[in-house]
C-alpha cells in the first residue's frame, strides 16, 4: 500500500512539471530505466523529447524520447540528459515542430523565441506569409484550419488559402504547411497588403488560367497556384479540426468576395489603378523627377517582402531585397515604409534597427528604412540568366587543383594587396564552422603541415590518401597559392568526412569546430595528439573547465587556462607545438563570460610538467609549490611556486600555517646550472581566433610570423549573390587594431565600454564571441 501511494505521488509529481524540449546538439544520454540492448546512446540535434523529472542536481532530467529515431532503442525507456543539451518550448509549438522534417530548422524555430511567441498567438482565420520550402519568395495567406495530417506525418500542420495565388477561375488555392513555411504578420503590414493585392489583382486582369500559371514567375509557380481540389477535398472531410465546419463554404465565399473586389479596381479592362489605391503608390512630383533622371520607374503594384527592389540612396542608385513593410512606431499615420536590406554596405545603413527598434537582422550597414514609394520593383531575369553560367551556383571564379607543397602566405606591412572580396574559402550550406577552422590552421602557419604530408601506415583507412591529396591539393595549396578556395573543393573534403567519420551531417547540417577536428585530424589522419597530459590523457584540444568568478568582469586567457590546470590538478607533459583552447562556454547558448580578452603572449611555464620555474617572491629556481597560495602573493599559477627561503617565510604567516606545500621535481642538468642563468620562462603565440555569433563562425588570423605581422578578419559567408540559386562571397578584412585591442591599454579602454553595442564591430566579436583561440611554439615546430 505504501508502494503504491509513493508511485502516486511520484507521478502526480511528474505530471505537474513535464516539460517539452528540441534537442540543439548531438549529444549522449544514459538509460535509466526500461528494457534496451545498450545503456548509452545518442540524440541527433532537432529530436523532440519530453522530461520525466528533474534531478535533485536541476541541471540533469529524465526524459522520454518521443522521436521516430531508432524506436527499438527508445521506446518506452528513460533517459538521463543534460539540459544544456536542450531547448524549452510549449507544448504547442512542439507539436508544431513534429511537422518540420528539417532538424535543423527546428532549431532555429525554438531558438527564436519571439516567433514562438508569435506563433503560439496565431488562430484560425488570421493572415500570415507562406513560403514554400527552399524558395525564397512569400506571399499572404488565410488560415483556415490547424491539425494533424496523418498523411502528411507527424506533427499538426496549417491549412492556408493563399491570397496571391487565388485561381480565378476555380476561387482559391490551398497548402498544407508545417510551421517552417509560415510567419506572422501584423496589421500594419496586412494593411499595405491589401493595396498592394488589389493592384496585383488589377495587373494580372486580363489572364487566363493558363496564361497565369505560365508566367507568374517562381513566387507564384504552377505547383502553388493548382492545388489539387480532390485532394483538400479529402482531407477537410477525413480529419477532424476543431474549427469552424463551413470553412469550405467561407473559402468560396472570400474567393467571390475578392473577385469583385478585384472588377471594382479596374476601369472598363484597360488596367488604370483605383484612385484610392493610387494615393498609397503615388509619389511627390519633386521626389518623382529625381527618381527619373536615374531610370527608376514607379511599379509597385505587387511589392511585397521578398520583392527585389531598387532605391535612390545619397543620390545613388542601389538594389536590395524588402525585409519589412509596416508603420513603424513614431511616424505620422498611414506612413508606411519598407526595410530594405541592400545587395551592398552603405554608411546611411543598419543591421535591421530604425529608432532604437528592430524589424528584421542582417549584417551592419545593410538595412535601409523608406517611405515604400520610394522602392522600385525590378526585373532580376537578366541576373537570373547570369547565375546560370556559374559553376554548380558556385560563382565563375576559379579554383583549380595546385600539387606539390606551397609554404604559408607571409605578409609585413599593408595587408590590401591579398584582402578585399573572394578571398578565403567559400562558404556553402552550414560549412562556417570547417571554413572559418581551416582557414585559422593553414593559411599563414605550418603548425598543422605534417596533416598534409604523413605518409600512410598500416592504422590509417583506405581512404587515407585521397582524404588528405583533396585537403593538401584542392583547398590548402589553392588558398595560399591563388588565396581563393570555391566551395565545391571543400564539399569534395565534407563528403569524405561524412563517409569515413562516426560525426553525421558534415556535409550540410550546422556543426561546432571540435567536431570537425575530431573528424578530419583524430579519426581519419589519425594524427598525433597536439597535447599530452601529466594524467595520461591525451587531446587534440584544451576545453577551459572553471568556476566563474563573480567580481571578474574581463578575464584573460592566461588567467582562465592556469585556473583550469589549477582545478583539475594536471599539467602538460610537454610543451606543445600548438595549443587550441575552447572558451568556457557552450556553443552560442550559454557563455561563462560576456567578454573574454585572448592572450597576445601565452605563458606556459607554471602548467609544463618538471619544468624549471621561478620562484614568486624572489625569482630564483622555485623547489616547492603551495596550491592554498594561489593568488595571495601574486597572479596565476607563478604566484604558488617558491625557493626553500621564500617558503618559510611565507609561511610563518598566521594565515599559511596550515598550508602544505608539495615539492617540485627539477631537471637534474638545469640545477648544476642555476646560479649561471636565469628560469627560462615559456611562451606560446597566438595566431588565430575562431568566433561565433547566431550560429555563424568567423575568424581573426595572424598574417605571418612574429609580433609585427599583420591580423586580418575573415568571414566565408561576408557576402552573396543571387537568392536560391545564388552563392557566397568570402571576404578578408584588415584588422590593424587587433593587436591594441589586445594590449593592456586597448583592454582597458574597451572595458569601460557597458554596452557592448558600443564596441568597434571587430572587438566586439572578438571580446564578446571568441570560441577557440589557436597558439602556437615556432620552436617546437622546427622539431615536429
Amino acid at each position: 500500500m505504501m508502494d503504491d501511494l509513493c508511485s502516486s505521488k511520484m507521478i502526480q509529481e511528474h505530471l505537474r512539471i513535464q516539460q517539452y524540449y528540441v534537442v540543439k546538439k548531438d549529444t549522449t544520454v544514459t538509460r535509466i530505466s526500461g528494457k534496451c540492448d545498450v545503456n548509452v546512446s545518442n540524440l541527433k540535434l532537432g529530436m523532440l523529447i519530453e522530461s520525466v523529472c528533474r534531478e535533485s542536481d536541476d541541471l540533469s532530467i529524465r526524459i522520454r524520447i518521443k522521436d521516430q529515431h531508432e524506436l527499438s532503442v527508445w521506446s518506452n525507456t528513460v533517459w538521463n540528459c543534460h539540459t544544456h543539451d536542450l531547448i524549452l518550448v510549449s507544448k504547442k509549438i512542439w507539436q508544431y515542430l513534429a511537422a518540420v522534417s528539417d532538424n535543423n530548422e527546428r532549431v532555429k524555430i525554438a531558438n527564436n523565441k519571439k516567433f514562438c511567441k508569435d506563433i503560439e498567438n496565431i488562430h484560425v482565420n488570421d493572415k500570415v506569409w507562406y513560403s514554400s520550402n527552399g524558395s525564397s519568395s512569400v506571399e499572404l495567406a488565410i488560415i483556415n484550419l490547424i491539425g494533424p495530417v496523418p498523411e502528411l506525418g507527424n506533427g499538426v500542420y496549417f491549412c492556408l488559402e493563399l491570397l496571391e495565388s487565388r485561381d480565378l477561375l476555380n476561387g482559391f488555392s490551398v497548402k498544407f504547411a508545417a510551421v517552417s513555411s509560415i510567419t506572422p504578420c501584423n496589421q500594419e503590414t496586412l494593411d499595405t497588403t491589401i493595396s498592394v493585392e488589389k493592384n496585383f489583382l488589377h495587373n494580372d486582369m486580363g489572364k487566363t488560367k493558363r496564361d497565369y500559371c505560365h508566367n507568374s514567375g517562381n513566387s507564384r509557380s504552377n505547383d502553388c497556384v493548382k492545388v489539387r481540389q480532390e485532394t483538400n477535398d479529402s482531407l477537410f472531410d477525413k480529419y477532424g479540426f476543431d474549427d469552424n465546419t463551413n470553412n469550405n463554404r467561407e473559402l468560396i465565399s472570400f474567393a467571390k468576395d475578392v473577385s469583385s473586389e478585384k472588377m471594382a479596381t479596374s476601369d472598363n479592362g484597360k488596367g488604370s489603378r483605383n484612385s484610392d489605391d493610387y494615393n498609397l503608390l503615388h509619389f511627390d512630383d519633386e521626389t518623382e523627377k529625381e527618381e527619373n533622371k536615374h531610370g527608376l520607374v514607379s511599379d509597385i503594384g505587387n511589392l511585397c517582402i521578398g520583392s527585389n527592389v531598387k532605391v535612390l540612396l545619397d543620390k545613388e542608385t542601389r538594389s536590395g531585397v524588402v525585409r519589412w513593410i509596416g508603420m513603424p512606431r513614431g511616424l505620422p499615420p498611414g506612413k508606411t515604409m519598407a526595410a530594405v536590406e541592400l545587395d551592398d554596405d552603405h554608411y546611411l545603413g543598419t543591421d535591421g534597427i530604425y529608432k532604437d527598434e528592430r524589424y528584421f537582422e542582417c549584417r551592419p550597414q545593410r538595412a535601409f528604412f523608406t517611405d515604400i514609394k520610394k522602392c522600385h520593383k525590378f526585373d532580376t531575369s537578366i541576373e537570373s540568366h547570369k547565375g546560370k553560367t556559374n559553376i554548380d551556383n558556385f560563382g565563375n571564379m576559379e579554383s583549380s587543383v595546385v600539387a606539390g607543397m606551397v609554404r604559408p602566405i607571409s605578409v609585413k606591412g599593408d595587408l590590401e594587396k591579398i584582402c578585399g572580396k573572394n578571398r578565403g574559402i567559400q562558404g556553402h550550406h552550414n560549412s562556417c564552422y570547417l571554413d572559418a577552422t581551416l582557414f585559422s590552421m593553414f593559411t599563414f602557419t605550418s603548425v598543422f603541415d605534417n596533416l598534409l604530408f604523413r605518409p600512410q601506415n598500416v592504422e590509417d583507412c583506405e581512404q587515407y590518401e585521397e582524404v588528405q591529396r583533396v585537403l593538401r591539393e584542392e583547398i590548402v595549396n589553392p588558398l595560399r597559392k591563388n588565396f581563393y578556395v570555391r566551395a565545391d573543393r571543400v564539399m569534395k573534403l565534407r563528403t569524405l568526412l561524412e563517409k569515413l567519420s562516426s560525426i553525421s551531417g558534415l556535409t550540410s547540417e550546422e556543426k561546432d569546430p571540435e567536431e570537425f577536428l575530431t573528424s578530419l585530424v583524430a579519426q581519419i589522419l589519425n594524427a598525433e595528439p597536439f597535447l599530452k597530459l601529466s594524467s595520461g590523457q591525451e587531446a587534440y584540444h584544451y576545453q577551459l573547465f572553471v568556476e566563474k568568478d563573480e567580481h571578474l568582469s574581463l578575464p584573460t586567457v592566461q588567467h582562465l587556462l592556469e585556473q583550469s590546470f589549477l582545478t583539475s590538478n594536471i599539467r602538460l607533459k610537454e610543451v606543445p607545438s600548438c595549443l587550441i583552447i575552447q572558451m568556457p562556454r557552450f556553443g552560442k547558448s550559454f557563455k561563462m563570460y560576456p567578454k573574454i580578452q585572448p592572450t597576445l603572449l601565452l605563458d606556459v611555464t607554471d602548467i609544463i610538467e618538471d619544468s624549471p620555474r621561478q620562484c614568486t617572491v624572489c625569482s630564483k629556481l622555485a623547489v616547492y609549490e603551495c596550491k592554498q597560495c594561489y593568488g595571495e602573493c601574486g597572479d596565476g599559477l607563478e604566484s604558488i611556486a617558491f625557493c626553500i627561503e621564500c617558503l618559510e617565510t611565507a609561511h610563518k604567516h598566521e594565515r599559511r600555517i596550515n598550508h602544505k606545500p608539495k615539492e617540485l621535481k627539477v631537471p637534474m642538468d638545469y640545477t648544476a646550472l642555476q646560479e649561471h642563468c636565469p628560469v627560462p620562462r615559456l611562451f606560446l603565440e597566438l595566431f588565430a581566433v575562431v568566433c561565433i555569433e547566431t550560429s555563424h563562425y568567423v575568424s581573426f588570423v595572424k598574417c605571418g610570423p612574429g609580433s609585427e605581422a599583420p591580423w586580418c578578419f575573415f568571414d566565408s559567408m561576408a557576402d552573396r549573390k543571387g537568392e536560391q540559386n545564388g552563392y557566397n562571397i568570402p571576404e578578408m578584412v584588415p584588422c590593424p587594431d587587433f593587436p591594441h585591442w589586445l594590449s593592456e591599454e586597448g583592454a582597458n579602454k574597451l572595458s569601460k565600454v557597458t554596452d557592448d553595442r558600443q564596441l568597434p564591430e571587430h572587438a566586439k566579436r572578438l571580446f564578446c564571441d571568441a570560441y577557440m583561440c589557436m597558439y602556437q611554439s615556432p620552436d617546437v615546430m622546427m622539431y615536429k
